[in-house]
């Protein structure tokens, strides 16, 4: 009885926080750029729901707690990295090695998470990384976050994005499940508050998010029973991923910095053509559809890889010539 009434607490906390995200905004400088008049706070609500979440279940099954504290600890430092983004917009490069130190003593602490082998499907074939698990591993989760944080664009798709993955990625046998509970609802409450303008995620909230996603799909890799190979996973984060290697091309080709934000994603050409809804369902349906048949229907992963590409270099190619139209 005392879990729920504080899980009951818990939502009425985040509601609260959400409903005075402005003067929460006001005090810590939780603004984007320092002159969007719209919050950061989604990310500061989201983890200390998680939070508090977490102590609530330390104090029913404290092994548990235990078990994982060094992956709670890290999924923290990373969200102050980005809560600390949010408000002196830190470098790149900082934010990079940051990225890379924390997440490579983490793994040095705890290999659970390590990623010490890559399985291709396509060819039945399995490699040993060895040593250089403690590079690729960090390398993986630092490009989640970055494909994450770049797909944020438009209200309502990071949560999204976040929601549609997590329900592909879901396996009942995972162990994080009951951290997912936490992400899931904390995520559907912003998103209400997000779709009417009244809150932005922030890079705290995406990277925190990122995090855990991150976690979560290396633990299903290596004990999950879903089967998951390199391509169902690339299948997985396809179109976030292969948005932000288009982005940091053409970046690189027009002699920009291919850290520094523009209007050319995905989602901003969506938008410029469709309203809203539209723009959410077409990007939430390319992510989703693939893997519904990957999973269910046992469809060749490399194939609907395949496919999928040409679906969006189709739209990229009918958003921009419409755009110069």
């Amino acid at each position: 009885m005392s879990f729920y009434f504080f899980y009951f607490c818990n939502l009425i906390f985040i509601i609260i926080l959400f409903q005075n995200s402005k003067k929460i905004a006001l005090v810590t400088g939780l603004y984007k750029n320092n002159f969007n008049t719209t919050p950061l706070v989604g990310g500061l609500g989201i983890y200390f729901f998680f939070l508090l979440g977490t102590i609530n279940i330390y104090f029913l099954d404290s092994n548990l707690i235990l078990q994982n504290i060094s992956l709670l600890i890290v999924m923290s430092f990373i969200f102050l990295i980005g809560l600390l983004d949010d408000i002196l917009n830190i470098d790149y490069k900082a934010r990079l090695i940051l990225f890379f130190v924390i997440l490579t003593i983490f793994m040095k602490l705890n290999n659970i998470y390590l990623i010490d082998n890559l399985y291709f499907e396509t060819f039945n074939k399995t490699f040993i990384l060895g040593n250089i698990s403690f590079f690729i591993t960090p390398l993986f989760i630092m490009l989640l976050i970055n494909s994450m944080n770049m797909a944020d664009g438009i209200n309502g798709i990071a949560s999204l994005i976040f929601l549609s993955i997590l329900f592909i990625l879901f396996n009942h046998s995972n162990q994080l499940n009951i951290f997912l509970t936490f992400v899931v609802i904390a995520l559907i409450i912003f998103l209400y508050f997000n779709l009417n303008n009244k809150i932005y995620l922030g890079d705290s909230g995406v990277y925190f998010i990122s995090s855990f996603l991150s976690f979560y799909v290396i633990n299903e890799y290596k004990f999950g029973s879903l089967g998951l190979s390199c391509e169902k996973i690339f299948l997985i984060f396809m179109i976030p991923g292969i948005d932000m290697f288009r982005l940091f091309c053409v970046r690189l080709y027009n002699k920009k910095n291919p850290f520094k934000g523009d209007l050319n994603h995905f989602h901003h050409l969506l938008i410029n053509k469709f309203n809203i809804k539209k723009s959410l369902l077409i990007y939430i349906s390319v992510i989703i559809w693939p893997n519904m048949l990957s999973r269910f229907f046992g469809f060749e992963s490399y194939l609907l890889i395949i496919f999928n590409l040409v679906i969006y270099c189709l739209f990229i190619k009918y958003l921009k010539k419409s755009e110069i139209s």
